[in-house]
Formats: C-alpha cells, sequence, structure tokens
C-alpha cells in the first residue's frame, strides 16, 4: 500500500495592530494580519526590480472597494491635465462626487409608465429648489429625468432657479392625464408674488410634454429671465377639431403676467416644437422681450395669438399695452388652420426668417385660403423676410390665376417686404394678367423687377409702383421707373395695367390683377425675376 504524506503549507502570519505591527516581508513572502483579515506580500529589494520596497495588501472578501476608492481625483494618471491651484490634484469622497449629479430615481421616481410619478416628481423638486435648509447657489443643483414616461394625474410647479434636464425628446415623456397643465411656474412663496419672488432663472431642456386632454401643456404664470429648450409640447388637437373662443384652454404655451412690475419677460424659448393644440403659443398679458428661437408650430389651429382677448387697462392690472418686443426667428408654421401669427394687441413685435407653409387654409390647399397667415392688427410689429408658400400660389400659379380670391399673406398694419425673389415669364400680348397681389384699401406695393428676354437684346430693371385707395370706387395707379440697356427698338415694348376683382363673385374686391402688354416679336419669352415690398395703413 502506498503511503500518501499530506502536509500544511502556512504562511507568514501575525497581529497587525500589536507590536511592532505588520514587518516588513521578504520578495514574495506571504503575511496575513490574523487581527484584521487583511493579506499582504513582499514587494522584493529594488536590486531584483522592485519599484519600491514594502508590502502589497491584497484584496481579499474582507476588504471594503468603496472604502478604498473613497479618494476621488479628476484624471488622476493624466499628466498633462492637473486640477487645483497649486500643481497637486484636489482629491474629492465618492460621496461627493456621486451627488454631483442629482437624478430623480434616487426619490423614488423609476419612469416606469405603470408608475404615477405626480407625487414623486412634485416631492423632488420641492426638495431641491423649495427647501429652506438649502442655502446659497451651491445648493442648487440639476435635477435630471432619465429616459422613461413619467405619467402625471396633476400640475407639476416649477419654482424659481429650478433646472430640469431630461434625457432628450421622445426619451423623457412627461405625460399629464388630466385638462391640468402639465408644467406651471410659480413663485417662491405663497404670497403675492413680487420682482424678486416670482418664478425666475428657469432651466428646463431636453424633454417631451404631453396631455392626452385638451388642456394646457406649459403654463408660465409670471416668469422671467429663463430658458427653455428642445422641447416638445404635444396636445391632442387634430385639424378638423373645434377651435374654442374663451382662450384660456388648449394652449401648448401660454405666457400670464401679474402687473407691470411682475411679468412673463425675457425669456428664451429654443428649439420649441409645439403640436396639436387649438393655439400654440397665448398671451393676453404685457410679456415683453421674449425670444423664439428655432421652434417650430404644427397641427394647430391658430400658430402664436397675443392680446386677442384683452381690454387694455394699466399696467399695474398687467393689461398696459399687451405682448410687446417679441422677437419670432427661424421659425417653421406649417399645417396651422388659420393665422401663423395673429397680433390684435401688442406693438414692437417681430417674425424674421420664419418659414409659412400650409397657414390660413383650414387643412386645405395653398389655393384654398381662407385667413391671412399674418395678422397684425396695431401699429409697430413687423414681418422681415419671411417666407410664405401661399405666394407662388395665389401670385402667379396658373392653376389659381383666376376666380380664386387672393387672401393676403399679412392682414392689418404692417410694412413688410419680400426678399424671395419670384419669377414669370412674358409672352407677346395685350393685357395679360401675369400676377395677383392682395387687393387691402389704403395701401402700396413697390416691385423691384428684372427683365430679361431670352431671344433679342433687351434688358430692363425696374421699381413698379402700384397704389390703392378705397375712397368711393376703388382704384389702383400704376408707376414705373426703369433702367433700360439693349436694342432702343424694344424698350418700351413691354408696359404694365392694374385693376381690382373680385375672384370669388361675392361682391368684394379681394384681388389686384397685374396685366402686362408686351409688343416684342412672336418668338420672344422675356423672363421676369421680381420682389415685392408692401405698406399698408390702418384700414384693414
Amino acid at each position: 500500500m502506498a503511503v500518501v504524506q499530506i502536509s500544511r503549507i502556512q504562511i507568514r502570519r501575525g497581529q497587525k495592530n500589536q507590536g511592532t505591527g505588520l514587518p516588513q516581508l521578504a520578495s514574495g513572502e506571504l503575511g496575513w494580519a490574523i487581527d484584521t483579515k487583511e493579506l499582504f506580500i513582499g514587494n522584493g529589494s529594488v536590486s531584483e526590480g522592485a519599484a519600491e520596497v514594502g508590502n502589497t495588501k491584497i484584496l481579499t472578501q474582507y476588504d471594503n472597494i468603496f472604502t478604498l476608492s473613497d479618494s476621488y481625483t479628476y484624471r488622476s494618471e493624466d499628466g498633462f491635465i492637473q486640477t487645483g491651484s497649486s500643481g497637486s490634484p484636489i482629491q474629492r469622497s465618492l460621496q461627493d462626487r456621486l451627488d454631483d449629479r442629482v437624478s430623480v430615481r434616487s426619490f423614488g421616481v423609476t419612469g416606469e409608465s405603470s408608475q404615477d410619478a405626480t407625487a414623486g416628481l412634485q416631492r423632488a423638486i420641492n426638495q431641491l429648489f423649495l427647501n429652506d435648509g438649502i442655502t446659497g447657489e451651491q445648493g442648487r443643483v440639476i435635477l435630471h429625468l432619465e429616459p422613461g414616461v413619467y405619467n402625471i394625474t396633476s400640475t407639476i410647479e416649477i419654482p424659481p432657479q429650478a433646472t430640469i434636464v431630461g434625457a432628450g425628446p421622445e426619451k423623457t415623456v412627461i405625460k399629464q392625464s388630466t385638462a391640468n397643465a402639465i408644467f406651471k411656474t410659480v413663485n417662491s412663496d405663497n404670497l403675492t408674488p413680487t420682482f424678486n419672488t416670482q418664478a425666475h432663472n428657469i432651466i428646463c431642456r431636453g424633454m417631451t410634454l404631453q396631455t392626452t386632454q385638451t388642456g394646457l401643456g406649459l403654463l408660465l404664470d409670471n416668469c422671467r429671465d429663463s430658458l427653455f429648450e428642445n422641447i416638445d409640447i404635444i396636445g391632442p388637437f387634430t385639424a378638423g377639431d373645434t377651435i374654442p373662443t374663451d382662450y384660456s384652454t388648449d394652449i401648448g404655451l401660454k405666457l400670464d403676467s401679474l402687473s407691470g412690475s411682475v411679468e412673463s419677460s425675457n425669456n428664451k424659448f429654443i428649439n420649441i416644437r409645439i403640436n396639436g393644440f387649438a393655439y400654440g403659443v397665448m398671451s393676453n398679458w404685457d410679456i415683453n422681450n421674449n425670444i423664439f428661437d428655432k421652434c417650430e408650430f404644427s397641427t394647430l389651429g391658430n400658430g402664436i395669438a397675443f392680446g386677442v382677448d384683452m381690454a387694455l387697462g394699466t399696467p399695474a392690472a398687467g393689461t398696459s399695452v399687451g405682448p410687446s418686443n417679441t422677437t419670432i426667428s427661424n421659425c417653421n408654421f406649417k399645417d396651422i388652420n388659420r393665422y401663423g401669427i395673429w397680433i390684435e394687441n401688442g406693438n414692437y413685435n417681430l417674425s424674421s426668417n420664419n418659414s409659412f407653409v400650409g397657414v390660413g387654409n383650414e387643412a386645405g390647399t395653398e389655393g384654398q385660403p381662407q385667413y391671412s397667415i399674418l395678422k397684425f392688427a396695431k401699429t409697430g410689429n413687423q414681418s422681415i423676410n419671411d417666407y410664405f408658400a401661399r405666394t407662388a400660389a395665389l401670385s402667379y400659379n396658373q392653376s389659381y390665376i383666376n376666380n380664386t380670391p387672393y387672401i393676403p399673406e399679412i392682414e392689418g398694419v404692417c410694412n413688410f417686404e419680400n426678399t424671395f425673389e419670384h419669377k414669370v415669364t412674358i409672352s407677346r400680348g395685350t393685357n395679360i394678367k401675369t400676377f395677383r397681389l392682395p387687393a387691402l384699401a389704403n395701401q402700396s406695393f413697390d416691385i423691384d423687377y428684372l427683365m430679361v428676354s431670352n431671344n433679342y437684346e433687351m434688358i430692363r430693371s425696374g421699381n413698379l409702383h402700384l397704389t390703392m385707395d378705397a375712397y368711393g370706387t376703388p382704384t389702383v395707379s400704376v408707376t414705373d421707373a426703369y433702367d433700360y440697356a439693349g436694342n432702343s427698338t424694344y424698350e418700351s415694348a413691354i408696359s404694365f395695367a392694374a385693376d381690382i376683382l373680385d375672384e370669388d363673385g361675392d361682391l368684394t374686391n379681394e384681388t389686384i390683377s397685374v396685366k402686362v402688354t408686351s409688343t416684342m416679336p412672336n418668338d420672344d419669352e422675356t423672363e421676369m425675376k421680381f420682389k415685392i415690398k408692401n405698406k399698408k395703413t390702418d384700414a384693414i
């Protein structure tokens, strides 16, 4: 029978916290601290290649890795970046590092569609931004809403200094199932707001606000100096729905004010997309210096409506002049039943570099207009370099050149210039209806044009001026000032005249027909490029 000998292998051991403590271990020698349950190995000598003499601790099941890593240094191994003011890197605890980013999940809000997130989301906001125990700017952190669907059943109130950031539209979705507003800005206490306590310095970005009911999306109640960016606001409105006339509901973004000193002012709305409301943006108060940039308004009854339901009062009541000094630029308006921008009260509002497609047609085509695209009822509002898809359709598209009324791009008191060029072809003939203009009383048109013959030596650059009045029988006068180069035979071969027409037979003249007479040779085709500038008084 074979003899089997089993040997016991033991390593050096002792108590780390007794006597001389942990001794220097030989190269590769293991040492076990029985009192602290720690295992070490000797580094070896420098002569044999060790980086340094000493003992290296070996991680075991008894080690707390979080304790070991509780000293955080930004890019600690990077020799090119050193944090701190003296060249020594700043070390922070792991707790501090993790607390730099506050997630709504820390408050029990999971973002799962099965959860009612109302109470948890409001508690998170209140704890972070209305907590009397938090003092100073350092306490005003960013609340992150992770990807998910946050179902709510009442309005979430947003106080001053709040910063709420989602993961992006269609990723972070706040879904309201009642007729209440989704988000509402509030002051810092429950008292009557003052300039100092009103909602201010709020940042909200990167989410979808969606309501399944006819209600409000985002309600700014006396909110100033705030930023709303990259947000989708979605409602249930469709093209065939009734547009309410109480102007209090079915609104994507509503701006209210309390008084002349407590207003919704100096707010920025960037990359906001509003879809599915009777009114995209609504205000019937004195609001000032708000900016809409790179926004999109679609599938709406009206795009932006200002001062349509307000009796002008005094500054103290917040109803002195209406919404003023609003800048709307680089925005897209599409598939809007009635007005893209409707300013009934308010001054010095600017529409600039916006695009209007499928606006004012009650869901019809550009050749079926029902409303003007912009309506300015007060002086001082402007349209600069806006694009209207309607112009090409109603002005010179042969499908609509007869029997279709020209409802104007802009109605009311406004001087505007359409800097986009249009082109028509002029052939030989007498009083040929070439292009059309809207016939509103007491207005004038300056048409800057360039005509070039494709077959003959003729080029003409000029300004065609039309003036229309409404005294007695409406009339329109035409003057043509130009410079000419080419064969003198053709200098006066093309002339203009204009008529005022009732295109739809309703006994109301609504269209100016610009007619061209050309005595150029039969085989001539002259191209005419033109831009339109329009001036109107307060006759609508």
